[in-house]
């Protein structure tokens, strides 16, 4: 959500700006209700929120404004907000949402922490499509957008290790292809490899863990319709050991080891990849900053009304998970403590830890 977050700021900040750029606006004549919307639905969440801010107009600082709560936000009793379920075009359930403002919101433009949610604990179907119906009780206006759910999915390799010391004769990284299949209703991917580790300090023995994620794709990347498998070929899993020599610093007060995920030993990678529906990637392609000389861009939303007065999206995501061993067998941990990439940063056997045990 916080990813999304940031990209919708700066969608509702330009149209903000949008209506604020007059010397002289008629704060009364030239006003329009504009309804702004955005929520992603995944089958396997437990609870679905949805953000929900009305456009305002202003004679003084727009950025300074959009952080009072009266200008972006309807009163709760002013919009009657529906999550509706179809099956094959027919309405089979619907529910009508509460609010909360018990998930905290980061510093930004808007109010924070505090932040007002429009939520559901609905039980999803991956075959049913979802609307999100926003109805103003003065008028009775209705505006609503929609979308296909994106199925469960699973990766097939890497399996339970990877060697991150796969190179060439000249000691260059080789490239180890990640496949995995296809989500139904999926448009793209993004991969995600994270390391976990735990730093215990020599003197109180204190202990910590800790993470380091990269993003394995460059850009989101696209789904191959025509197969039922999805394969990644561009990433070497030995630049994963640059990352984290990269990603961390020296410290001679702590002594470093892998981390056990669930329990289980030598477990300390995990891959996940996310998938997003066609309604997800429209709009971040429509979001996404510029590189052409050509700025005429497009504002994409898959809201629906009368008046044209609604933006925003709804669309849906899923991912999947793999945890990955340090494996001893490819010499993985011997490069971790001794190598000449990560050697330096103080990481000892996991077996010479107190976390470690005989099986």
């Amino acid at each position: 959500m916080k990813r999304i977050s940031t990209v919708f700021a700066s969608f509702f900040l330009g149209l903000i700006l949008l209506c604020s750029c007059h010397d002289k606006p008629n704060l009364i004549a030239d006003y329009k209700d504009v309804t702004i919307s955005y929520g992603v639905l995944n089958i396997n969440d437990d609870i679905h929120y949805f953000k929900i801010y009305k456009g305002f107009i202003t004679e003084d600082n727009a950025l300074v404004e959009a952080g009072n709560w009266e200008n972006v936000y309807y009163p709760v009793d002013s919009l009657e907000v529906r999550l509706e379920e179809y099956m094959n075009g027919v309405r089979t359930r619907g529910e009508i949402l509460d609010t909360t403002t018990m998930v905290p919101k980061e510093d930004g433009f808007f109010p924070s922490p505090k932040q007002l949610l429009y939520y559901s604990e609905m039980k999803l179907n991956p075959e049913a499509t979802y609307r999100l119906v926003i109805r103003r009780v003065n008028t009775g206006e209705e505006v609503y957008a929609e979308t296909v759910m994106v199925g469960d999915f699973s990766i097939r390799i890497p399996m339970n290790s990877w060697n991150f010391n796969m190179a060439d004769e000249n000691n260059n990284p080789i490239n180890a292809p990640i496949r995995f299949y296809q989500a139904e209703n999926a448009a793209a991917y993004d991969i995600y490899l994270t390391f976990y580790y735990v730093e215990m300090d020599k003197e109180t023995k204190a202990v910590e863990h800790k993470s380091i994620t990269k993003r394995l794709t460059s850009s989101l990347w696209y789904a191959s319709p025509s197969s039922a498998e999805n394969v990644y070929p561009s990433f070497a899993p030995k630049s994963f050991l640059t990352y984290i020599a990269q990603s961390l610093q020296p410290n001679d007060r702590v002594v470093r080891y892998i981390d056990a995920l669930d329990g289980r030993q030598f477990h300390c990678f995990r891959m996940q990849i996310w998938a997003v529906s066609d309604e997800y990637l429209k709009y971040l392609d429509a979001s996404t900053p510029n590189q052409s000389i050509v700025q005429d861009r497009f504002l994409y939303t898959n809201f629906v009304s009368e008046n044209q007065d609604a933006y925003g999206f709804l669309a849906s995501r899923n991912y999947c998970t793999r945890d990955l061993m340090m494996s001893s067998l490819d010499h993985n941990e011997d490069s971790l403590v001794k190598g000449s990439i990560t050697g330096h940063l103080g990481f000892d056997y996991y077996r010479n830890s107190p976390f470690f045990h005989e099986e």
